[in-house]
C-alpha cells in the first residue's frame, strides 16, 4: 500500500518465497484504527496462486481488541494447502492449513499490545513494524478443467505475443533497411553534386545522425523514459519491457502491464538496441 508500507520479496523455490512488510505509523494504527480496519500488502504470487497479507493492527473481531491480528488472503479460484510461518521480532508461529478460494486464515490474537510495545526487535522508535511471513505452497484444488484451459489460454497469449513481438521487430528491420537505402542514395546524390571536401564531410555525419534520430526506441511504461543504450532492461512473463532502474523500486514486484512476474533481463532487446542505435 503506497505511503503506509514498503514490501520486498524473495523467491526461494517456484512455491515458496519469503514475504517482508514494514508498516508506518504502526503504533498509532493499534490505538486509533477499529477492530476489522487492516493494511494489506501488494498481491504476491506463489507458483500460479495470488495471496494477500492482511496485518488488523487492533484485532480482526471486537473479541480480539487490543491484539494484532495477521490473516493470508486466498485471491486465486482454487482452494489450496501451504504451510506459513510469520515473524515479528520476539514473536514466531508457524501453521499448516487449507484456505478456500476467496477466503482468508490467520491468527485473531497473533501479538498482544502490551506485548509488542515491550518488543524493541519488532517496533521501532518511529512506531514502524517490521512482518516478515515464508509462504510455502504444497497444493493446489483443480475444480474444473477451465482452469487448465485458462492456463492454456493464457499459454497461447503469451505465445502469441512474442510472435507478434518478432514480426514487428521484422517490419522495423525492413524499415530501418530501406531509411538506410534512401538516406545513403539521397546522401551520395548531394556528396557527388558538392566539390566541398567540408560539405562532404557534413553530409556524412548528417546521414549517421539522421538514421540514429529517426529510428523507434521502447519507453519504460512507469517512467516513460526511453530505454536506449546502456539501459539494463527488464522482461516480465509476458515480454512487456522496463528499465532496471524503476524494476529496482521497491513498490514495483509485478509488471504494471499484465500482473506477471518479472523472468530477468531482455539480453536479446539490449543487443538490438546497441545494433541499430550504438
Amino acid at each position: 500500500m503506497p505511503g503506509i508500507t514498503e514490501e520486498w520479496k524473495l523467491n526461494l523455490t517456484e512455491n515458496k518465497l519469503k514475504y517482508f512488510f514494514r508498516i508506518f505509523s504502526f503504533d498509532r494504527k493499534m490505538k486509533s484504527w477499529r477492530n476489522g480496519r487492516d493494511v494489506h500488502s501488494l498481491p504476491i504470487l506463489v507458483g500460479e496462486t495470488e495471496f494477500e497479507i492482511e496485518i488488523y493492527p487492533n484485532g480482526i473481531n471486537k473479541k480480539d481488541r487490543g491484539h494484532v491480528s495477521v490473516y493470508l488472503r486466498n485471491k486465486s479460484d482454487w482452494k489450496v494447502k501451504l504451510e506459513m510461518e510469520v515473524e515479528v521480532g520476539n514473536k514466531k508461529t508457524r501453521d499448516t492449513f487449507d484456505i478456500q478460494s476467496k477466503e482468508s486464515w490467520g491468527w485473531p490474537t497473533f501479538y498482544d499490545h502490551d506485548d509488542l510495545g515491550k518488543d524493541d526487535d519488532a517496533m521501532d522508535a518511529h512506531g514502524m513494524l517490521d512482518v516478515s511471513a515464508t509462504i510455502s505452497l504444497m497444493w493446489r484444488e483443480v475444480t474444473e478443467a477451465r482452469n487448465d484451459s485458462e492456463i492454456s489460454m493464457k499459454e497461447c497469449k503469451c505465445k502469441a505475443e512474442v510472435e507478434g513481438l518478432r514480426s514487428e521487430v521484422g517490419d522495423l528491420k525492413m524499415k530501418i533497411e530501406s531509411l538506410e537505402t534512401n538516406l545513403v542514395s539521397q546522401l551520395s546524390r548531394a556528396i557527388d553534386q558538392s566539390v566541398d571536401k567540408s560539405l562532404t564531410a557534413k553530409f556524412k555525419t548528417l546521414e549517421v545522425s539522421s538514421k540514429k534520430a529517426s529510428l523507434p526506441c521502447p519507453e519504460c511504461p512507469i517512467c516513460f523514459e526511453e530505454m536506449k543504450p546502456p539501459t539494463r532492461i527488464i522482461q516480465c512473463r509476458s515480454g512487456h519491457l522496463v528499465c532496471q532502474k524503476c524494476k529496482e523500486r521497491p513498490q514495483v514486484v509485478i509488471c504494471p502491464t499484465c500482473k506477471q512476474e518479472f523472468t530477468g533481463r531482455a539480453i536479446g532487446m539490449e543487443n538490438y538496441l546497441k545494433t541499430i542505435l550504438g
